[in-house]
């Protein structure tokens, strides 16, 4: 996946529209929609970067398309980080984004299952199509992390014609599932398998260390190059408030892009593995 990186226009007018002085008596607020998947970034941000910028970060979160819908239908906030491309784009083509769209971040893809389930690299895609194997994904369109799975299906229909809908059937099946949660805090996903609701998950890597955290039985695997659909991560801004062009250009400065590091996600400068041929 190539990803278009415009930096030269778009940084020029970061700069331009960021370059009003720090004067504010009080922070300006900063409204932000964003992925789920960027919770634990944003929350770091408002922690340590956000008052030294003179800002106070207010944060919604939720399925980059569903959020990307209430902005259609009206909400007007200032920054929206999307765990795809393709939402902010959309925004942008509306004519709703002060500058071009840019990436962000990247993440990588993840299969999580019981340890005693045994799933390598190499028995991984007859495992996924196991009968008694339960499939459980993100919903397309809604959540890019279930875009990201329907690719990785796509490729797997690639090598073996008729594999593709029969996993799309078996995800479409687990949709619905829920589980309470049995512990404070646990995740929705954790609580699917402690329930014993699941046995395979696919998800973002950067999920996995709190996962295996709520519950050691799971272990997670990258999907093979030659499956993962490289999610790429997109920023929006769609203000021209100098706080929240402050705020895009500490994102992709240094100090953000290491913040979205510790956060288990990848910084957009590092290139995805090649797939293998």
């Amino acid at each position: 996946m190539t990803v278009q990186m415009r930096p030269v226009p778009t940084i020029i007018a970061f700069a331009l529209l960021a370059a009003a002085p720090l004067t504010q008596a009080a922070p300006q607020t900063v409204e932000i929609f964003s992925a789920g998947s960027l919770r634990e970034v944003w929350n770091e941000v408002a922690r340590q970067a956000a008052p030294a910028l003179g800002i106070e970060v207010k944060t919604s979160f939720g399925g980059s398309g569903l959020m990307r819908e209430r902005i259609e239908k009206g909400e007007k906030p200032d920054l929206f980080t999307s765990a795809d491309l393709g939402s902010p784009r959309k925004l942008e083509s509306q004519g709703r984004t002060v500058v071009p769209v840019v990436p962000m971040a990247r993440n990588r893809m993840c299969i999580v299952s019981r340890r005693s389930a045994g799933v390598t690299a190499a028995n991984l895609i007859d495992r996924m199509l196991a009968k008694d194997v339960r499939l459980k994904t993100g919903p397309p369109v809604a959540d890019p992390g279930g875009d990201y799975a329907w690719a990785i299906f796509d490729r797997i229909e690639a090598l073996r014609p008729g594999s593709g809908a029969t996993l799309k059937e078996k995800a479409q099946a687990s949709m619905s599932l829920s589980a309470t949660p049995a512990k404070p805090n646990q995740s929705p996903y954790a609580a699917l398998f402690e329930s014993r609701k699941v046995d395979m998950v696919i998800t973002y890597c950067s999920h996995t260390a709190n996962l295996e955290k709520d519950a050691p039985e799971l272990t997670s695997l990258v999907v093979p190059p030659r499956l993962d659909p490289h999610p790429v991560y997109g920023l929006a801004v769609l203000s021209d408030k100098p706080a929240a062009l402050r705020l895009a250009l500490f994102l992709l400065s240094e100090t953000g892009q290491a913040i979205i590091a510790r956060a288990g996600l990848v910084p957009i400068a590092e290139q995805p593995a090649a797939a293998s041929r």
